[in-house]
């Protein structure tokens, strides 16, 4: 019986008696007192339980640990040798257990750990022995007040096992002793961790770094968002200044997803800010202003772990939001601890298992949409009296709709979209009701009853069937979504829903009213005779006539789709089956969001009769045929849930030139294909749309008018199309910064107009083709920054206009080819970070326009040639993190236009750092002189970005690519750079240590 303290003491000390044999004489009375005080210890943590933790009637196992002075006046010192002696000795823990016990026998001395089990729930809460914790470091006195603010080695030894030993929470790891200490304290006086632990348990959790003493690293700080950077996160004491976490406030009546809303109207102040009435707070108990009320951590990059069981000890935690991350896992029973909480959004991350049962009878919104849970609605939701707003549309749900919903009186909104429930929907009567969401499930059933005040009703993409309800039970909609089901008969023209803003809006997009174009009712559903993709009025257009046999009418089957005798022409609003170029513009206007374009644009667009060429953002020709759509500062797309993408249709604008859509980043879909039918097209700017995705169509290949072709920092995938290659009027092709897959095709050559090739950024791999010198009028080359492989072509002759050569951050090897030295155009040649060897031709030296050569970090050998400083052009020249070696011509070293000069200051240091030295650019600069290497440490080469410790083997590689090695007569050469031991090197001694200390060879005159 778990409330019988006696009886779980008398079952503990008979185990004690049948593990232990029989105790010392003369212990009886030593043994009564015992028990008499662990009746007493066993009670206290008893009601300790039911007040922290909660508490559930029933069978369950009660675990006691006998202190060891006990076990020692009963049972002598070899009782507990074992433990005493892993006390002296910190580097054997976990200690041996004492024969007989079970094991972690220091550890279990200090805790006790109660289990309770029902049918449907299990509650675990743990209860800490403070007294003997402190008792087993030596420390005397076990009062609050008297704890020790010191803590010494035993202290460190014994506390620091208890974390892995008691399970207790990960972050615990990163604490020193005195800061395990102070929780200890908390825990004794709260039955509680400290807020700022339980926030550091919970973002560890969250997060997925392993806590560790040493500081969190940098990568970890970019990787969350800046949480732990500028976010103060674990680095600052007082965590109510963590970005996300607010302290000492809470919101009076919040509404849908109210802690993302600030709402001035003075019923939304905080409860304990003092601006409102005292009236208004009597009986309403204020936080103290360090107690944490909220925490608000949307949209967290990386934040994929799981909840905690102990984020309950937020005690006075009324609002938290983790929407939009990928948090894991289920939610924890132990969330029906909470008593404050009123709002819980987990919506968008990656939720499992059932939907949780115990929450907080508190909740007031709970936002589970987006998710994977499963199984049917619980009954447990019942409870929540205080229920205002309900979202778990977009999981995985079965069951029925519950009928207790209807009866919540304080529930103004219910969203079960997109799950899999089937069933009647039942009556609703509930007078606050305003939204019903339940689209995109498997109802069968309508209901005879809804909500008097109810203003939007979804039940599209359902199995409902029927006659069409009576327009009674919709007499206070304005926004009504039907389509997908199987209604006949027709809609009432009550059911205009003209007050209705987003069927109003498409409506006057559409030059729909009730009088002219648009019969009534198909904002609702199309009516017999008539269809449309979705069934009713949509972004697409209206619904449009469907030739029907008499047979087809006389069903009256509302809501069609398809037409078996025509194609649905979107856009089409006249219903004359073409589409004219004003309605084109029209449908662009609506699938990019044209209503959050800005009120420039809207108040002339939204006007069907403004006329094509007084729209903003378009241009006509002398014909008054479209030739440029150009809505510049337009925000495309701003309104996501209203974007469609590019409209297909606009490839038959066939007088169109221009397309100018730069920094529409908010633009989804794909580049349409029927776009290859705009032969007049000139310049096609989408540059800066990154949210645009897939591949490049490959009818691009038939924009034989084009000239511009600008596709960069957007989001296409895929290989570049060798249909590219057809573009043979075109002059600038930039598709840098995308995320293309395989290689340059070969016919990009053809382009013979081409001026500028930018492809940088681009994912790239494989050679450069070998016929991009047939490129003549090209000016910019840059394929900097992909996985280029292979040499540099050495046919470049024929690019006689280049101008810049900028290929770096690739793979490419082999040497630099002589033959840049005949581009008499070259001003930039900037090929640094790849793996090219040899030597620098000295020709290149002579190019009477270079005004940068960049050949940084990569293999290059041998020295400088004095034509360099001779050129009359040349202002920067980085050779740094090469093999080259001295000495550094003294017309480079007095150079005064490479580097803004600084030779006058650093004389050769401002070429090339000498070697022993080093800089962070490889020469010296005004905030990067050359330093001096470590102690024991130098560099290989001139012009070093840092020091290594230098093996003899380098020193006579180094030695062998000075001295020419690679001419040396056969003999000379052998085994150099070859062999694995140096000491075995052609005309090189080494005494018994491989130390080295000849070498001996003759060497030519020449």
């Amino acid at each position: 019986n778990l409330d019988d303290a006696d009886k779980i003491v008398d079952n503990a000390m008979n185990f004690l008696a049948t593990t232990r044999g029989r105790p010392k004489p003369n212990t009886e009375e030593q043994m009564e007192s015992m028990k008499a005080a662990l009746k007493v210890q066993v009670q206290t943590q008893l009601d300790q339980f039911r007040t922290t933790a909660g508490w559930s009637e029933g069978a369950g196992t009660f675990q006691i640990y006998f202190p060891l002075e006990f076990i020692r006046g009963l049972y002598g010192e070899s009782a507990v040798a074992g433990a005493e002696s892993a006390a002296k000795k910190p580097e054997t823990r976990p200690p041996p257990s004492p024969p007989g016990h079970q094991s972690k026998w220091d550890v279990q001395q200090f805790m006790g750990v109660f289990e309770t089990t029902t049918d449907n729930t299990s509650a675990y809460a743990t209860i800490i022995d403070h007294d003997a914790i402190f008792q087993s470091l030596g420390w005397e006195t076990t009062t609050f007040a008297d704890y020790p603010s010191v803590c010494d080695d035993n202290a460190k030894m014994v506390l620091m096992p208890l974390i892995e030993e008691l399970d207790l929470p990960n972050n615990f790891r990163r604490y020193n002793c005195e800061r395990l200490v102070e929780e200890m304290k908390h825990h004794r006086m709260t039955g509680r961790w400290s807020e700022r632990a339980v926030l550091e348990e919970f973002f560890f959790a969250l997060s997925e770094i392993p806590p560790e003493d040493e500081r969190i690293s940098k990568a970890n700080e970019k990787k969350l968002g800046g949480l732990l950077g500028s976010g103060k996160w674990l680095s600052d004491s007082d965590h109510c200044s963590w970005d996300g976490i607010t302290c000492g406030s809470t919101t009076v009546g919040p509404g849908a997803r109210g802690m993302e809303e600030e709402d001035d109207d003075a019923s939304k102040k905080t409860r304990c800010d003092g601006k409102m009435d005292v009236d208004q707070l009597l009986n309403i108990p204020c936080p103290p202003k360090t107690d944490v009320t909220k925490i608000d951590l949307t949209s967290i990059p990386y934040m994929n772990g799981t909840l905690i069981n102990n984020l309950y000890m937020l005690t006075n935690l009324h609002r938290l939001n983790l929407m939009k991350n990928d948090i894991q896992g289920t939610v924890p029973e132990s969330f029906s601890e909470f008593k404050k909480l009123e709002f819980l959004d987990l919506s968008d991350n990656l939720m499992t298992s059932q939907l949780p049962r115990n929450l907080p009878s508190t909740l007031e919104e709970v936002w589970f949409e987006n998710n994977a849970f499963t199984g049917s609605i619980p009954d447990d939701f019942s409870r929540f009296e205080a229920l205002r707003f309900i979202d778990m549309s977009n999981n995985q749900l079965t069951g029925t709709i519950p009928s207790y919903f209807a009866e919540m009186t304080r529930l103004n909104s219910l969203a079960l979209a997109g799950n899999k429930l089937t069933g009647s929907i039942p009556d609703f009567d509930a007078p606050g009701m305003d939204v019903l969401d339940f689209t995109d499930n498997k109802l069968t059933g309508m209901p005879d009853i809804f909500p008097p005040d109810l203003s939007e009703l979804k039940l599209g993409s359902n199995r409902l069937k029927g006659p069409f309800p009576d327009s009674k039970l919709f007499e206070t909609l304005t926004l009504l979504n039907v389509t997908g089901n199987d209604f006949t008969g027709e809609v009432p023209t009550k059911l205009e829903l003209d007050d209705s803003e987003e069927y109003f809006n498409l409506w006057r997009s559409f030059g729909c009213d009730k009088n002219t174009l648009c019969k009534p009712g198909h904002n609702i559903l199309c009516s017999p005779g008539y269809f449309s993709p979705v069934g009713a009025v949509s972004e697409l257009g209206p619904c449009q006539v469907c030739p029907l046999s008499e047979d087809e009418l006389e069903k009256k089957a509302l809501g069609q789709t398809t037409c078996s005798s025509k194609d649905y022409i979107a856009g089409d609003v006249d219903g004359d089956g073409v589409l004219s170029e004003r309605e084109i513009l029209q449908l662009f206007y609506v699938f990019t969001g044209g209503r959050e374009w800005g009120t420039d644009f809207q108040k002339h667009w939204e006007n069907v009769n403004t006329k094509t060429c007084d729209l903003p953002g378009v241009s006509c020709g002398g014909d008054g045929e479209v030739i440029a759509i150009t809505p510049n500062n337009a925000k495309l797309c701003a309104g996501s849930s209203d974007c469609h993408g590019l409209p297909s249709e606009i490839g038959m604008l066939r007088s169109l030139q221009i397309i100018g859509l730069s920094g529409a980043s908010k633009l989804t879909g794909t580049l349409p294909p029927e776009w290859g039918k705009l032969e007049k097209l000139n310049v096609l700017k989408l540059d800066k749309c990154s949210s645009l995705k897939g591949a490049i169509p490959t009818e691009i290949g038939n924009l034989k008018s084009l000239k511009i072709l600008d596709l960069s920092s957007s989001g296409f995938t895929g290989q570049l199309p060798s249909e590219l290659g057809q573009l043979s009027d075109l002059t600038t092709l930039n598709l840098s910064l995308n995320s293309f897959c395989g290689s340059i095709p070969s016919e990009i050559s053809q382009m013979k107009s081409l001026k500028q090739l930018v492809l940088s950024r681009c994912k790239l791999k494989g050679r450069i083709p070998e016929n991009i010198q047939n490129l003549q009028q090209l000016e910019n080359l840059e394929l900097y920054g992909n996985n280029l492989t292979g040499p540099i072509p050495s046919n470049l002759m024929g690019m006689v206009s280049l101008k810049r050569l900028d290929i770096f951050s690739n793979k490419l090897t082999s040497s630099l080819p002589a033959e840049l030295g005949l581009l008499k155009n070259l001003q930039i040649i900037h090929l640094k970070e790849n793996r090219l060897s040899g030597t620098i031709p000295a020709v290149i030296g002579v190019l009477p326009s270079l005004t940068w050569f960049d050949v940084s970090n990569n293999n290059i050998t041998g020295t400088i040639d004095p034509i360099f400083g001779s050129s009359s052009s040349l202002v920067d020249l980085k050779l740094g993190g090469n093999r080259i070696h001295g000495p550094i011509p003294n017309t480079l070293c007095s150079n005064k236009k490479i580097h803004e000069g600084l030779a006058s200051k650093y004389g050769c240091d401002a070429i090339l750092c000498p070697l022993g030295t080093y800089s962070k650019e490889g020469y010296a600069t005004s905030s990067s002189e050359c330093k001096p290497c470590p102690s024991g440490q130098s560099s290989l080469h001139l012009g070093a970005s840092s020091c290594v410790s230098i093996s003899q083997r380098e020193i006579l590689a180094m030695f062998y690519d000075v001295m020419g090695g690679e001419s040396w007569d056969e003999e000379l050469r052998r085994g150099w750079k070859t062999l694995p031991n140096e000491c075995d090197w052609s005309g090189v001694s080494c005494d018994d240590n491989g130390e080295l200390n000849t070498l001996a060879f003759q060497m030519r005159q020449t």
